[in-house]
């Protein structure tokens, strides 16, 4: 929300994502090309899952579920945190409250509820028409300096206006 308007697909803050991964990569052929933006105080996500990472018919595995909710939450203190290094999961609890479906599109929401310096407290949820289907709480480590710095060259930053230069201060200088 902007203003108290919802952000159109237009003004949205993308956020950095890679060739190869899982979930974002946009090279991978067997990942699911997803696009995570920030809206408000929230990482999201809207994305009709392919058929490929069904469990039973027509509903996401829960491991997708999992991921899917791992990546919002892990993006979520290095946008909303004090000193937005990357972070790698400590601990994550999901709770599958309902089926979520492939074939439909599903919101993933993730916000940073705490920063603590030496871990991160995050949630989420997944959403299907208004519904929540599965909650998340997650702990997270935030990577030592060298450790960001690494996974930079990794990431792509196209479309991404106000995260371009939000790694900078661990880009390694050349």
């Amino acid at each position: 929300m902007k203003g108290g308007k919802r952000v159109s697909a237009d003004e949205r803050e993308y956020l950095p994502h890679s060739k190869g991964c899982f979930l974002c990569g946009d090279e991978n052929p067997a990942g699911i090309r997803t696009r995570f933006y920030v809206e408000g105080t929230e990482v999201r996500g809207k994305i009709t899952l392919p058929r490929h990472v069904n469990g039973y018919k027509n509903i996401a595995h829960g491991g997708m579920v999992a991921a899917l909710l791992d990546e919002t939450m892990g993006w979520a203190p290095t946008v909303f945190g004090k000193e937005h290094p990357m972070y790698v999961t400590g601990e994550i609890i999901v709770k599958y409250l309902a089926p979520v479906p492939v074939g439909e599109e599903i919101e993933v929401r993730s916000r940073l509820v705490k920063d603590a310096g030496r871990l991160a407290y995050c949630e989420g949820e997944i959403l299907h028409r208004g519904k929540v289907c599965a909650r998340a709480k997650g702990k997270f480590a935030p990577m030592s300096r060298e450790d960001t710095a690494e996974v930079i060259p990794y990431l792509k930053f196209d479309s991404c206006r106000r995260f371009r230069t939000i790694l900078d201060a661990y880009r390694e200088k050349k």
